[in-house]
């Protein structure tokens, strides 16, 4: 094989990818808007099972250019496709999936993965095998506030962490299948792995669910779960979704550290700030809506892109997903058993 030019590489740089979306509902017109913003992207299908609604959607973000399609299968077969968003309801994302990875589209999944973990394994194993790049769709890995966390352990703000706790409380949320960390709380699952260094493997898990307790009882899941979970390397995190509270949306992150600790967009560190005396408030753009276009799509769509066509890391994708997804189920059993769950990776 011949080695690459660099005009190659500029080539690859400037190359604009086809993208389609499958599923019109709420989230689809934040996806569609986030290619629409890509400068190297253009959206060129849009697809659902009702073309009234691929075709509102389409209308509804200036993307006249776009192909309509009702048939998932004929929008695998346009060879101006390259990747693929799949935003219909959580029953079908892994079949979708799997279909779209057999058919060498790159893949944007809205979470849930799937609603059950073989299902997970299978969409991983399929897109494995295909070698395509693939993104889940926890955006708020592209929160400022989030990304701020992040740095700052990285960088050693706060020395190592030990103890991390991530809440989402969202009274408000449309999504009521699984249960509540697969419905809406997984974002806060996917948090706190990040946070905890998205290597540091879990060893163990306890949850606690709660049932509805107001007039509203049309859930098929417990809306309250909290859990506890160990790392390998000792860290003990903490999650709790609450899709019933009776407040404005919520999304807490705490971080205690040997050196210091972050509390949303607040720090207190021995490391930067010798004899601080209050803490530190970082402005910036909290997670702190639940509606979908406060939400940084465009960053997420972006990160996709780069890790086609530049070659760079993209996470979360399926093989982290997976994981956050595994914390996911076993929280859900331990609710269900009253009974700690252990990974096969405990020492």
């Amino acid at each position: 094989m011949l080695a690459a030019s660099a005009a190659d590489f500029n080539d690859m740089s400037q190359q604009k990818l086809g993208a389609a979306i499958f599923g019109a509902g709420w989230v689809a017109t934040q996806h569609a808007r986030a290619y629409q913003n890509c400068p190297r992207t253009e959206l060129v299908a849009i697809g659902s099972r009702r073309e009234e609604s691929a075709r509102n959607l389409a209308d509804g973000c200036g993307a006249d250019q776009a192909l309509i399609f009702t048939d998932f299968e004929d929008i695998l077969a346009r060879d101006e496709v390259d990747i693929i968003s799949i935003t219909t309801p959580p029953e079908l994302h892994p079949e979708l999936a799997i279909r779209a990875a057999r058919a060498g589209k790159h893949l944007c999944i809205e979470k849930p993965l799937a609603l059950d973990w073989q299902s997970c394994l299978d969409v991983q194993k399929v897109a494995r095998e295909s070698g395509v790049k693939t993104l889940v769709s926890f955006v708020l890995h592209w929160n400022p506030a989030l990304q701020n966390v992040r740095n700052l352990i990285e960088k050693g703000a706060i020395g190592r962490p030990y103890y991390i706790e991530v809440d989402y409380w969202h009274g408000k949320t449309k999504n009521r299948q699984g249960s509540s960390l697969l419905a809406a709380g997984g974002h806060a699952v996917d948090a706190l792995r990040w946070f905890a260094g998205v290597e540091n493997e879990v060893v163990e898990v306890f949850a606690h669910s709660i049932p509805r307790l107001g007039h509203d009882l049309n859930w098929d899941f417990e809306p309250t779960t909290v859990f506890l979970c160990k790392f390998a390397d000792g860290t003990v995190g903490k999650v709790s979704s609450a899709l019933d509270c009776i407040m404005p949306y919520s999304f807490n992150v705490d971080v205690l550290g040997t050196r210091g600790t972050i509390r949303d967009n607040r720090m207190w560190s021995e490391e930067l700030f010798p004899g601080q005396t209050d803490w530190a408030t970082i402005p910036t753009v909290l997670p702190d809506s639940g509606d979908v276009s406060y939400h940084p799509f465009d960053g997420q769509i972006e990160a996709l892109v780069a890790a086609i066509l530049d070659d760079v890391p993209c996470l979360p994708d399926v093989d982290d997903a997976v994981k956050t997804h595994q914390l996911i189920f076993a929280a859900d059993l331990s609710a269900r058993t009253g009974q700690p769950v252990r990974f096969a990776s405990e020492k």
